[in-house]
């Protein structure tokens, strides 16, 4: 212990840092003796003493290498001193050593990201700050720390380990998507497969089918949404969309095991919801890609009928809202459009061999949708605003002329026609119900469409269905369009 008052110690270290200052050998003794005296002060009694030495180690670690070690572990210690000013210099000091030295850069940012879990919220700004520092420093090596804490270990962890563990990722993920979200899109992951996005992005995809769904919820959302790789539909989401997809088949098959009991998607949403938000609400894949997942997955009967209500109303809105967008989607993109033009990118339009296949399963999807949804006993829960953009799709693709209602269609639709307006629901599902009846019209006749309705209404059109005495009626007699619809308001 220095036997000295605190104000002499002060003026005699300042002194000493003068004159190493002026000393034009970087490599002399008395600039070495400066730095000893330095790392000698980080452990004083005294908060001054310690501020002193954290601002200016950075001033002599890159001359004395035998030194480094030492040095660096002041700054460390600073770190974690019991004065939260110091810890604070501390930090900065951190950030001056990196950029003194390039090859520190990881160890500090894996030393930064440690102290992400400080109780002190206005100590964790500083350091979040020193991190993002460090990520414009070198984002290469930053971000592979990083991703680094994200994805979990293979090895089996103890309770409290594993606890720490999920703590600190959460506060990893936190700083991605906030006070690191703009110097990434900004600065860092501008170039679609750059070093730094590819080693961000591969981070995050390879963490996701590890972790749980809120993590997954911060990554798909706040994160990856984010970034200009993902604005348009480009193979990334295609990518992440097929992550997402594999992870909701292996909840499925633990939500609903095999046997006929019936059973939930408690898990299954989760990851259904993201693919949804990327698809649909962000458009960062072509929703049809989602859509196949639900044809093939979620909408055979042996699956949907062995859900509860109200996943079965689930399942419906989902199909027909991801319906609805891959129908826009196909709309942008002419049917006569080049080949070349229909597959650009695996996330991209969907292939002209996709978009057949599609239609030839929509009358089978449709059928077995619509009869679940008459089937769904509670009023409630019946999704009559999703039966109406089903309805819609039928009318669409029979307006086309590329396919007729088969009669399995025809008897579900007759179903829905049968379903009475329960008392009390809200007005805009009363109304969902109505527009949904106007759509179908039992006639005599084949199916009728009114080229003048269509016009007017768009995307609702009328059709109607065959009742099963029409074929009674002469087939040389023409089938004439009841007045209302020869003559529309």
């Amino acid at each position: 212990m220095d036997p000295r008052n605190l104000a002499e110690q002060e003026k005699d270290i300042r002194d000493q840092l003068r004159r190493a200052e002026r000393t034009p050998v970087k490599t002399s003794t008395s600039r070495k003796d400066t730095l000893k005296r330095l790392i000698d002060l980080a452990h004083s009694e005294h908060a001054s003493l310690k501020i002193i030495a954290a601002t200016n180690l950075k001033f002599f670690i890159k001359d004395f290498p035998e030194l480094e070690d030492e040095a660096i572990n002041a700054v460390y210690d600073l770190c974690e001193d019991p004065v939260s000013s110091v810890r604070i210099k501390g930090y900065a000091a951190i950030v001056d050593v990196s950029r003194e030295q390039q090859k520190w850069v990881k160890r500090n940012a894996d030393v930064l990201v440690q102290l992400l879990q400080s109780d002190e919220p206005e100590e964790v700004t500083f350091v979040k700050r020193a991190l993002t520092q460090h990520l414009d420093m070198d984002p290469v090596v930053t971000l592979g720390v990083i991703c680094d804490q994200v994805v979990p270990p293979d090895e089996p962890l103890d309770e409290e380990e594993q606890s720490i563990r999920d703590r600190l990722r959460s506060l990893v993920l936190a700083f991605l998507a906030g006070e690191a979200k703009r110097s990434l899109v900004e600065r860092h992951t501008t170039t679609p497969g750059s070093p730094v996005e590819q080693i961000l992005v591969s981070g995050l995809l390879k963490a996701i089918p590890k972790l749980s769904p809120n993590d997954v919820d911060v990554i798909v959302k706040d994160i990856l949404a984010s970034l200009p790789s993902f604005k348009l539909p480009s193979a990334r989401g295609k990518e992440l969309l097929d992550i997402l997809l594999a992870q909701a088949r292996a909840a499925l098959k633990s939500d609903l095991p095999s046997g006929n009991e019936t059973g939930s998607l408690q898990n299954t949403r989760y990851y259904l919801e993201s693919a949804y938000f990327i698809s649909v609400d962000r458009r960062l894949v072509n929703p049809s890609h989602l859509l196949r997942f639900y044809y093939t997955t979620l909408t055979p009967k042996l699956v949907l009928g062995r859900l509860h209500e109200e996943d079965q109303a689930y399942v419906i809105r989902n199909v027909a809202k991801v319906l609805a967008a891959s129908d826009e989607c196909a709309l942008r993109t002419p049917p006569t459009a080049p080949a070349a033009d229909l597959a650009r990118t695996p996330g991209g339009n969907a292939t002209a061999v996709d978009e057949t296949a599609l239609r030839k399963q929509f009358p089978d999807v449709c059928t077995v949708l619509l009869q679940v949804f008459a089937g769904i006993e509670s009023d409630e829960l019946r999704p009559w605003a999703a039966c109406l953009i089903l309805l819609q799709g039928i009318v669409r693709r029979t307006k086309d002329g590329r396919w007729h209602l088969p009669q399995n269609l025809v008897s579900s639709l007759r179903h829905v026609q049968s379903l009475s307006a329960p008392q009390g629901i809200p007005s805009e599902k009363n109304a969902a119900q109505q527009q949904a009846h106007s759509v179908i019209r039992v006639r005599n006749g084949p199916l009728l469409v009114s080229a003048a309705y269509v016009q007017r209404n768009s995307l609702c059109f009328p059709f109607f269905v065959p009742c099963s005495h029409s074929s009674s009626r002469s087939s040389s007699r023409p089938h004439l369009l009841p007045r209302w619809m020869r003559h529309p308001p």
